[in-house]
């Protein structure tokens, strides 16, 4: 069964946006949700109602994925200056094998900042 054919591209892409507000809604944040406007320059990013992430969502009809460098960029400069935010590139895959893209340094911050939170 191919996805793209079933679903609308719109639907399809819908599917791992509510996919991923769940999990945000998991972790304690109750507002999380598909931004308003996602992908037509509604609100920054795909998923609003938690303060961790600016986050860009592509659910693909193939087997590999790849990270593009633009839409990398795009997503960075929609981040206001003042914003702690982090971007998120997170990605599908047609098997719905997702991956969550950051960039190095960031990803260890969030380490640090987990191991020194449990050693109180």
């Amino acid at each position: 069964m191919n996805l793209m054919k079933d679903k609308s591209t719109c639907a399809f892409g819908a599917e791992l946006e509510h996919y991923i507000a769940q999990k945000f809604v998991e972790l304690g944040y109750p507002n999380a949700r598909r931004s308003n406007g996602s992908g037509n320059k509604g609100e920054a990013g795909d998923i609003s109602g938690q303060d961790l992430f600016t986050c860009e969502l592509k659910n693909r009809n193939t087997n590999s994925i790849t990270i593009k460098e633009d839409v990398w960029m795009k997503l960075k400069s929609e981040i206001p200056l003042h914003s702690k935010r982090l971007p998120l590139y997170i990605l599908r895959n047609k098997n719905k094998i997702t991956w969550a893209v950051m960039e190095v340094d960031d990803m260890f911050d969030l380490i640090k900042k987990g191991l020194d939170n449990a050693k109180i």
